[in-house]
Order: C-alpha cells, then structure tokens, then sequence
C-alpha cells in the first residue's frame, strides 16, 4: 500500500508542468440531468449528474481499491424547502495501469451519479439553486492533476403541487434505473431517515423508528428522567409485581401519549420540537409538578385518582391514573430530545401532511423511547419488596422526594439568574443532605443502615458545596457574535466561514455544547479563522432570529450551521445534537478549508 501511494505521488510531482497547471474542468464534463422540466412540490425525485472524461483521463471510483487514493463524491446543500436525500455512485470499473500492481476501481467516458430530492409542499413556487460540488481526481495513464472540487448551481424551476409534471431524459433515466438501487451510497445531512422512510415499506419502516426511539435514550435530553423515575417508583410501597408493572407501563404511555403529540403538533406547524418549553408558564407547570410529587415522598398525601374513576375500576386500580399522568408529565421533558432522526422523521410526516400516519410513527418512537424506563420503573420499585420493611423505608423515600425538589429547581434554570439558580440549587442539596441525616429518627438501625445514611447525605452536601465552588473560566473564549443577516454578510466581505449555534436555554443538549464543547481551547482558536454566531431562540421574539430560522430551516435545537466564503451553506456538516470536542474539531477544519 505504501509503494502504491508513494509510486502515485512520484507520478503526480514528475508529470508535466502542462498537466500540472491543468484542472479538473479541463478534463471532466460536469453537469446535472434533471427528471423533470418542473418540479410540483410536495414530492421526492430522482435526479442525475453526468461527469463525461476526456478520452484517456479517469478518477478514482467512490471507493477506491486503496485507501491512500482520492474518491469521487458529490455533496449537495438544501435550500429554500428542498432537501437532498441519499446519493448513488456507480460501481467503479476495474482498470489496470503500469504503475500499480493491482487494478484501480475508476470512473472513465460517461458516468451517472445519482440523487434523491424532496420538495417541501410549502416550498414557493419559482427557481431555487442548489450548491453542488463534486470532488474528485482526474488522472490519465502518466499524471494526476491535484485534487479539485467543482462547483456548480442546480437550478429547480418548482411550481404548485396540484400543475402537471412533464419528464424528461427519459432515456437516460431508464438506462440508469439500477443505479438508484445501488447499495453503494451514503446520505446527505439529515435527509437520510426521510429517504428510508420514503424508500421502505410500512412494517420496516416502523421497527426503524422504533430503534430509532431507544436510541434516543443515549442522548442527554433524558437524563434527567432517570432520577424522575427512581424517584417516582422507588417511593411507591407495598406494590405487588404483577400491578407495579401495569403501573410502568401506563408510565410509558402517558409519555408516548404526550411526546406523540408535541411530535405531530410539530410536523403540522413546522414548529420547534418541544417548543412549548419556550413559554415560562410551561416550565412553571413542569417544576411544580415535581414539587408536588415530591410532597406525596414526604408524606402529605397520596396520590389518588379522581373519585369517579376509582368507583369504575375499583380499589385495586387505586393510583393508576397519577402514574398515566406522571408519564404525560415527563413526556413533554423528553420533548426536546432532537437530532438527525427526529428531524427526519418530522420531515417525512410534515411532507405526508397525514394525521393519522404522523401520530402513530410518533407514538411507536416514543414507546422506544420509554421501553428502558419501564424496565427502570421496575428496579426502582423493587425496592418496595425488599424484607424487613419499616421507618428506613420511610427515610428512602424521603430520599427521592429531595430529589424530585432538586429537579423541580434544575426545570427553573431558564427562568433564574445564573448565579441565583446555583446558590438556590446548592443550597437545596446542602439543606437535603443534613435533613437526611437527622430526619426521621430511626431506632434500632443497624450499622450497614447508618453507614449508607450518612454516605448519601455527605452526598448530596458534597454536590451543593461543589456547585458552589468557583469555576475557571477557560483560557480561550469563543468569540460570539450575535447571529443576524448584516453579521453574514459582513463575514462574506472578510472573506471568512461562518457557523451559527441555534440554541435554547431549554435545551439540555445545548447546555452540553456550551460546557463541554464550545470551551474546548482547540475550538475557541478557530474563532480567529471563523466567525462564530449564536441564534438564541428561547423566547422566540427576536424577529432576526425567527428569520434565520426560516432561512435555513431549522425545525429543532441544537442545530449547528456551516457557512462557506460565499454564504452558502455547507449542508453535509449541519450537526443537530450533542457532540464533542474532538468531532466537533473535524467540522471547523473542514468548514475553514
């Protein structure tokens, strides 16, 4: 492998000057050939670039036959309601050179890579111009010309969904009908799960999502479920395992229940996913949900569900409807859960415009979603079963009630100053930890009892003293920008890439970019070289921002954009969600290229 490389580089640093002034247009042909004269919009198309060589002259295939070569890729930016969807390369042909000792996989004389479009249905009517790029290396049997990208517009004339479409290059397109069954392909940004969901029938489609749903629970949007659910199910006494089960289960769909319809109310708005986490009467609600839940801990009550309902299911369905209406709660802190998929999916079903298709994805994503806390719920209250049940059990579950009152402060965060919400916060865990120590009074207890006692309590002192202790701010900030049109413009006349952060103080993943990613010294260093924006869309009354929203269609947060020299947007490095320092790196470099 290292001969083939280093035989290919002698080649290319011995080639004639003629050759190396050379370009890759002056040998490749690069062109779109499109489907349709126009595009009605509501619906996904097949789209072709052809890339006609220069008699002699060929590139590496996508996938080369060494890793050290060059692949042909094609990149293709959204804009304006259109989104690309899955791109499909040609199997490379085998040729044999004198200078390698095995044949190279290539592309010579005419070649066809194609694309998958889709075309919002609220799309406007008119031409709208896609970036395109291709990159590749042209070579001929004694030279390589360097690595090159070319560029070009694809103009999309789009009209209203009901006007007749006529198709065209019907030849070409029948010849190359395989091509769009090739496995050899990949996605462009986040228009991968909405080509799956177009591409599938109804019952893979389902089970995808469904996957789909459990891998959200990697994201860190649901951690703070985690201690919800401890908390809830670890505090409820005396439950058999037949109805603790029936109780977790009605836990997830409550949660599917309400993650299902801020999911469809977002695919018929084209609103923020789990926007209503803007408002502050939203967040007021959810942390006084949890203050109250955390007085049923602490004894004050129990929680009952309505008289009537109890009359009609009996005793034994005592509390049911609490626990379907503590999942309804939760499920709007999952809201914001957001990344490729989700922005996918919502795609797909704001595409469909059908209601009832729409809800039921939702739902399957939610129950993926919830499964691992079902099986949370019943480790948690498995704590109920345990032997010797007497006033330590009462001590527990004032243990979770102190922490459903330290999430109830930690949903108020947007609503307080910084440093007003960390004295509150620390000085709840400080005032936890020393009433668990004291409060109730337990006679009898045995050693290991007191041992854990005041290990949990020096616990929760020890999170309060350490939150407020004094953090170093890092060496090298980023420079923020407000993010606006006139700052976009600005950075074009410099010359300058720019990425804009829409963010939310809601937003869990968000605050995870803020604290682990952003203050990362390698990535403040690229502020120099980048324009660094921010969007924040809290509220949503920053006219500018509700535009540059719009703009770039932003359906949900963190979502990161990448603006090349020009203003145009670099669609394959669009990042929604939580990444870290390392990845986040790779983005900058190629966005400062």
């Amino acid at each position: 492998m290292k001969r083939l490389f280093f035989i290919a580089l002698l080649f290319l640093t011995a080639a004639p000057a003629s050759a190396q002034l050379m370009k890759s247009s002056d040998v490749v042909i690069f062109a779109p050939v499109h489907r349709m004269e126009r595009y009605p919009a509501g619906a996904s198309y097949k789209m072709l670039f052809s890339l006609k060589f220069r008699e002699g002259w060929h590139s590496q295939s996508h996938t080369p036959s060494m890793p050290n070569l060059i692949p042909t890729k094609l990149t293709v930016a959204g804009n304006e309601g259109i989104s690309p969807g899955r791109v499909f390369y040609p199997e490379g042909k085998l040729t044999k050179f004198a200078f390698s000792q095995e044949p190279l996989s290539t592309y010579e004389g005419t070649t066809y890579i194609g694309v998958n479009i889709a075309i919002d249905t609220s799309t406007k009517p008119g031409e709208h111009r896609l970036p395109v790029t291709l990159t590749l290396q042209a070579c001929d049997e004694k030279a390589c010309i360097m690595p090159a990208n070319i560029t070009l517009d694809l103009r999309v004339i789009v009209v209203a969904p009901d006007a007749p479409a006529v198709e065209i290059n019907h030849d070409v397109f029948s010849m190359n009908e395989e091509l769009f069954k090739a496995k050899d392909g990949e996605y462009i940004a986040g228009g991968d799960i909405k080509t799956y969901l177009t591409e599938h029938g109804l019952p893979l489609t389902y089970l995808f999502i469904f996957l789909g749903g459990l891998a959200l629970n990697l994201t860190p949007c649901v951690y703070p479920l985690i201690p919800i659910t401890v908390s809830y199910f670890g505090g409820e006494s005396e439950q058999k395992r037949r109805r603790l089960f029936v109780h977790s289960v009605l836990y997830l769909l409550g949660m599917a229940m309400t993650y299902s319809m801020l999911g469809l109310f977002a695919a018929m708005t084209g609103s923020l996913f789990g926007g209503l986490l803007q408002h502050w009467a939203v967040i007021a609600v959810i942390a006084g949900a949890m203050a109250v839940l955390s007085l049923a801990m602490f004894g004050f009550y129990e929680i009952r569900p309505p008289a009537f309902l109890t009359q009609i299911g009996g005793k034994n369905r005592q509390g049911f409807f609490g626990t379907f209406m503590m999942g309804a709660t939760v499920g709007i802190i999952a809201a914001p859960c957001i990344g490729p998929f989700v922005l996918g999916l919502l795609t797909f079903v704001g595409e469909k415009g059908d209601l009832f298709l729409g809800f039921t994805m939702f739902f399957t994503l939610a129950v993926g979603l919830g499964i691992p806390f079902v099986i949370l719920a019943l480790f948690s209250g498995a704590v109920s079963s345990l032997p010797r049940s007497g006033m330590w059990m009462v001590w527990v579950k004032h243990v979770f009630g102190f922490i459903m009152l330290v999430m109830a402060v930690y949903f108020l965060q947007p609503l307080l100053p910084d440093r007003l919400f960390g004295y509150i916060l620390s000085g709840l865990l400080i005032i936890s930890g020393a009433a668990l120590v004291f409060i109730p009074k337990i006679k009898g207890a045995g050693k290991a009892f007191r041992s854990i006692r005041w290990a949990v309590s020096l616990a929760f002192v020890a999170a309060g003293a350490y939150l407020l202790y004094p953090s170093t701010a890092p060496a090298v900030a980023v420079k923020w920008e407000k993010a606006s049109i006139a700052a976009i413009d600005g950075a074009k006349a410099q010359g300058k890439p720019v990425m804009i952060d829409f963010s939310a103080e809601w937003c869990v993943p968000c605050k995870e970019l803020e604290h682990y990613t952003f203050p990362d010294p390698r990535v403040a260093a690229y502020s120099t070289d980048v324009v660094f924006m921010k969007a924040d869309i809290t509220k949503g009354d920053d006219a500018e921002n509700e535009s540059l929203k719009k703009r770039f269609r932003v359906i949900g947060v963190p979502t990161i954009i990448f603006l090349d020299k020009n203003g145009t947007e670099l669609g394959d490095l669009r990042l929604a969600g939580f990444e870290n320092a390392e990845d986040f790196l790779k983005r900058l470099d190629r966005a400062k290229q």
